[in-house]
């Protein structure tokens, strides 16, 4: 995992009396959320990541150590980065962000090899280094295979041109591509989301999804195509639920043994079926989390007994 480690600074005004917002902050960060997810599904995860001298800093480090998490970090310095996040009505959030992204210029922090390597959201965009972050993605394909989550925050990437090529780009490095219908929305407007999914696989992605928040999953690979719809969930914020959807859909790959270089052309040709059982687990992994105030991702035990919960309820209706 190489990403983004920081604060979120959660603002909840949706009370709507016209008091003041109740603020709270969170660890948090996509890439440091979906490997504190990935860890409580049982999966062993290394983190490359920049942590600030300071006490949020310390918190993070505590957090991550805390879950199990091998950190991989360079001597800390600065200020940690922080990310303010303001719920809407139906618990969906608008980020702004402060940090300053330098790891990727120059060496990597050693590592064991690994079976799979995420990377994305905000460290993939940010120069000058994500030229740098995008080698060493090019350098694991040799033993990995390579997950990428855009994760486009519109206040930061602020050109949707430079975006949408960046992405594309970026895309071409992966096996695995997740994205959210607010980041095809802001990188090709109206376009289906099941052509942009096939411009992606016709690149070279081995599977594509995506994910559409009330309106469930899409899952595609070059002969399969899963439409899973969403789960019937309170939602308390959804702060973290895409990269629980990540850590879901890792996991369940890995279980599965279709991760590691080695079996990339096991995932392209990935069954209809098999898909749609991975695809389950990451969504019912997402759908807790969302039942959760900040970045709360579920155990594996937890999404286990939430679906046969689900099932029980199907086979008794």
């Amino acid at each position: 995992m190489i990403g983004e480690s920081l604060i979120d600074i959660v603002h909840d005004d949706r009370a709507g009396d016209g008091s003041a917002p109740l603020t709270t902050e969170y660890p948090g960060g996509s890439p440091m959320n979906a490997s504190i997810g990935l860890v409580r599904q049982g999966i062993d995860v290394q983190f490359v990541t920049e942590l600030g001298a300071d006490q949020r800093g310390d918190r993070l480090e505590e957090r991550l150590v805390r879950e199990g998490v091998d950190l991989l970090i360079a001597p800390r310095a600065g200020s940690t980065a922080t990310a303010s996040a303001h719920l809407r009505g139906d618990g969906s959030a608008e980020y702004s962000f402060d940090l300053d992204w330098s790891l990727g210029c120059g060496e990597m922090p050693a590592h064991r090899p690994v079976e799979v390597l995420h990377f994305g959201s905000l460290a993939a965009a940010m120069n000058p280094c994500c030229s740098d972050l995008e080698n060493a993605v090019r350098a694991a394909r040799a033993t990995a295979t390579i997950s990428y989550d855009p994760n486009i925050r519109p206040t930061h990437d602020t050109d949707p041109d430079a975006a949408r090529a960046r992405v594309e780009r970026q895309a071409r490095l992966a096996d695995i591509v997740k994205a959210s219908d607010e980041d095809l929305a802001y990188l090709y407007g109206d376009e289906p989301h099941a052509a942009i999914a096939q411009r992606w696989l016709d690149a070279g992605v081995a599977l594509v999804v995506i994910t559409r928040a009330a309106d469930g999953a899409l899952l595609m690979t070059a002969d399969a195509v899963v439409d899973l719809p969403a789960y019937d969930v309170e939602v308390l914020d959804t702060i973290g639920a895409g990269d629980a959807m990540t850590a879901g859909l890792l996991a369940g790959l890995g279980t599965l043994g279709l991760l590691g270089a080695d079996r990339r052309e096991e995932l392209r040709s990935i069954d209809e079926r098999t898909l749609r059982a991975v695809g389950d687990w990451a969504q019912q992994t997402a759908a807790l989390t969302i039942g959760r105030p900040g970045a709360e991702p579920p155990t594996s035990a937890e999404t286990r007994d939430a679906l046969l919960q689900t099932s029980s309820r199907s086979v008794a209706a």
